[in-house]
């Protein structure tokens, strides 16, 4: 169930769900794959990250490797340089002394040759004149003679290393060379060693060193740097050459020093053969790539089957509290089914004592009115007499309320506004409430129209108005309020004899001290009360349900302890427009006859007490017991009957079937039906058909005969009701 005015607040969030920019992806695909790939591509980049550190670690290494070896031969080449042109620098101090004469030429000679055996690497050691002319050269034993010019007039290079050397004082290393060698079809690049002489001030010469630039690079590193290509340049020439140059992919690896040797500086580029690069490179950061893959792999596939493992729990979860909410929607079902069932019952049970007590109240009542009638001024007997008719009176009552119980009481159903009935019981409420509870009335001006009998309904109003003040001792407050409402399918099935569709709220909401729910299961059985015997009768609440059943409504009550109870009513809405009931006019009393009356009762004591109001009234009066005798009677007798006055439930054959079979004997018989059972039962039980003339038990003479009269006449008849 839902109010009117929130009908649609569920499907506001639903239609704004459904815009959404992902409303075409399946969500169970983007939850069940949205996770997993996050996981796999983090685990993803964190192995590409681990990978490149591995990497970038490992080629670290490997520069510093190559760092550590080209400082390495850096300082060879620097130290072994400097031990090569070291003994040129002690013959020229030793032949300082000296005056440079072809004489001494042979000892200088003999020099010469002890320090090119000590150090092979040169390839021939030179004496040349202040005129730069080449006295004599000098090679190693076995080696070709080199092939040296008369003079270095031609040299430019060696020239400007000469006089640099002289002008120096010094030892001066040449820029690269030709060096000719007789055993050389080409060429040879070097250097020259050019270490001044002076001898008593004078220069005497130079003594020229050569050294060829493989030979002597080639002597340094030969045992050094073997994992490693290295190319040495003097300015933009390249002087010495493994035969490998740098390829695109080496020049990420080269570490170029700068190696000094006297006023020369060389620069040497180092870095790492293929071999050695792989051999650095380990496995391990592809190892750990790939690894870290297929750990990404498994950590999303594990995350992906924990999700559907989730997913999967989660739907098992939301279809077992669907089964959950349905089985309790079952067995709410069932109990308001029981419940309907069990009230049904007791209806049923408290319809027939009804029925019953109604045929012996009618005794009851009819001789204590002829008696009233027949006694004269004795104050005592018409005293006596008047308790009984009230004790009548009240059992009647009692009585009626147990048929509203049970739906078998008379409703004079109209069209009507309620708020217009709730208005109009509030001006009656404030003197039954007190000075200590306070009345809210909230009407829905919106309100549709309801068919319900308008004092029926007014009394269940009262009824709950005076069930809340019971439970509000101390006082509080007491609201009654409508609305217009729409009961959906899902509510229906909790809520027996309920039907889906628009209606019409009428809620009373009271502050007092609550019920239980044990109090709440029985709290619509008639004579069932929680106040003391002497203060309530037990049904006030099973005739405001009786009364609400019957006229196609529904009722239900909510109630905690300490928090107050609310009733909430449900009649059905109609659309039509609403009715205006006048008021009939006064007329005359007319109750007297002289017509000739059957009447068909089986309870002895209700046939003779109807046959004493009758006659009493100046009508003639046949009796029958059973619907057998009645139709033996017409069926023997001649004599005109003017009205059938018939029991409608009799044992063997009902009132409806006695009619239809006296009127095959006789046409045009007048009838007046006559019961225990309201009308409206009379025909919910199929005994009576809409419009038949019937009249409740019990009743007294002045309303039989009224009654009578109206079907004898064939027009309402005037007179008084008791």
């Amino acid at each position: 169930m839902r109010p009117e005015s929130h009908a649609n607040s569920g499907a506001a969030g639903k239609t704004q769900r459904a815009n959404t920019a992902f409303d075409w992806l399946p969500w169970h695909i983007i939850d069940r794959i949205l996770l997993p790939a996050a996981f796999f591509l983090i685990a993803f980049v964190a192995a590409l990250t681990l990978w490149q550190l591995l990497m970038d670690h490992r080629q670290a290494e490997i520069r510093g490797e190559t760092r550590e070896q080209a400082s390495f031969i850096k300082s060879k080449m620097e130290s072994e340089l400097r031990a090569r042109i070291l003994p040129l620098g002690g013959l020229a101090a030793r032949w300082s002394t000296r005056d440079g004469r072809a004489e001494n030429s042979a000892e200088m000679e003999s020099d010469a040759d002890l320090v090119m055996s000590s150090h092979p690497t040169y390839q021939a050691i030179e004496w040349v004149d202040p005129d730069f002319h080449v006295r004599w050269v000098n090679t190693p034993r076995g080696a070709a003679q080199t092939v040296a010019a008369a003079d270095f007039s031609a040299n430019v290079d060696a020239v400007s290393a000469l006089r640099s050397a002289a002008a120096a004082h010094s030892t001066i290393v040449s820029r690269p060379v030709e060096l000719n060698r007789a055993d050389l079809k080409t060429a040879e690049r070097g250097l020259l060693v050019c270490v001044p002489v002076y001898a008593n001030g004078r220069l005497s010469g130079f003594l020229v060193g050569a050294f060829g630039y493989k030979e002597l690079i080639s002597s340094i590193i030969d045992d050094v740097a073997r994992g490693y290509w290295i190319a040495f340049y003097d300015g933009n020439e390249e002087i010495y050459n493994e035969g490998v140059r740098p390829t695109a992919q080496d020049t990420q690896w080269v570490e170029t020093t700068d190696i000094r040797f006297q006023q020369l500086t060389w620069r040497a580029d180092v870095w790492p053969k293929p071999g050695t690069v792989s051999n650095a490179l380990s496995i391990l950061p592809q190892a750990t790539f790939i690894g870290g893959i297929l750990l990404a792999g498994l950590l999303g596939f594990s995350v992906f089957l924990a999700e559907t493992s989730r997913l999967h729990a989660k739907g098992v979860a939301a279809t077992n509290r669907e089964l959950q909410k349905e089985i309790a929607g079952r067995e709410q079902a069932e109990q308001a089914l029981r419940e309907a069932q069990k009230m049904e019952a007791v209806g049923q049970l408290a319809g027939g004592v009804a029925h019953d007590f109604n045929n012996l109240l009618m005794v009851i009542q009819g001789h204590a009115l002829m008696s009233l009638n027949r006694t004269g001024a004795d104050g005592t007997l018409r005293r006596e007499l008047a308790e009984i008719l009230g004790a009548t009176d009240r059992a009647s009552s009692l009585t009626r309320r147990l048929l509203a119980f049970s739906r078998k009481q008379v409703l004079q159903l109209h069209v009507l506004d309620l708020n217009t009935l709730v208005s109009q019981t509030k001006e009656l409420l404030p003197p039954v409430l007190g000075k200590d509870i306070k009345l809210w009335i909230e009407l829905d001006p919106e309100l549709g129209h309801v068919k319900v009998d308008a004092a029926q309904i007014e009394q269940v109003i009262m009824n709950l108005v005076f069930n809340a003040r019971d439970a509000m001792p101390k006082g509080g407050a007491l609201t009654i309020r409508t609305a217009n409402a729409e009961l959906d399918e899902e509510w229906v099935r909790g809520h027996a004899g309920a039907q889906a569709g628009p209606h019409v709220m009428l809620s009373v909401r009271d502050t007092g001290h609550g019920m239980d729910q044990e109090t709440l299961t029985h709290i619509f059985e008639p004579f069932f009360t929680t106040k003391d015997r002497t203060k309530g009768t037990g049904l006030g609440l099973a005739t405001v349900y009786g009364t609400v059943r019957q006229s196609g409504g529904c009722i239900t009550v909510s109630s905690k302890i300490g928090t107050g109870t609310t009733f909430e009513i449900y009649f059905p809405r109609v659309e039509e427009a609403i009715e205006t009931v006048e008021a009939p006019a006064a007329t005359l009393k007319v109750l007297e006859g002289a017509e000739t009356i059957l009447v068909v009762e089986d309870d002895n004591a209700v046939r003779r007490m109807t046959r004493e109001f009758l006659k009493i009234k100046g009508y003639t009066v046949i009796e029958a017991r059973s619907a057998a005798e009645a139709i033996q009677y017409i069926e023997r007798d001649a004599a005109p009957i003017d009205l059938v006055l018939t029991d409608v439930l009799m044992p063997g054959m009902k009132g409806r079937e006695l009619v239809e079979r006296l009127a095959e004997i006789r046409v045009g018989l007048k009838v007046l039906y006559m019961s225990a059972y309201t009308e409206d039962a009379a025909i919910n039980i199929g005994v009576l058909n809409p419009g038949t003339e019937f009249i409740e038990k019990p009743f007294g003479p002045d309303e039989l005969a009224s009654k009578v009269r109206e079907v004898l006449s064939g027009t309402p008849a005037t007179g008084s009701y008791r």
